[in-house]
């Protein structure tokens, strides 16, 4: 009955990652690939020269502030490491801690024989 929960578990993930992978296939992109405006070695050099006319204020302030406080060009990296380190290593525990306990779960231990068992009384 475990094993068959199991499988049932497992497929029905699949189906939902499959699932979810289609639909978001056929959203609309967000990046048409043209050619970025600016470059990284332009932007590290002068952030201030960063064209920000079209973008909201987040990414503005994101792009302009980035480099005075981080001292990182890339700016994910500087999110996600810098701002967030905090939130980023509690996740990484968390999924540790997940691939752990289904570790545990899924392998069963082996059953000792007879002669092991008398043994060790």
């Amino acid at each position: 009955m475990k094993k068959f929960l199991t499988w049932v578990c497992l497929v029905l993930f699949l189906a939902v990652g499959i699932y979810a992978a289609v639909d978001m296939a056929a959203m609309p992109r967000t990046y048409n690939g043209d050619e970025a405006p600016v470059s990284a070695y332009e932007l590290s050099r002068d952030p201030s020269s960063y064209d920000d006319s079209n973008a909201d204020g987040a990414a503005a302030a994101i792009v302009q502030q980035n480099l005075d406080k981080t001292h990182a060009i890339n700016d994910v990296t500087s999110i996600v490491f810098d701002f967030r380190g905090y939130d980023t290593m509690g996740e990484a525990f968390i999924l540790i801690t997940a691939v752990a306990g289904a570790t545990v779960i899924l392998f069963k231990k082996e059953e000792k024989s007879e002669e092991e068992k008398k043994d060790g009384q």
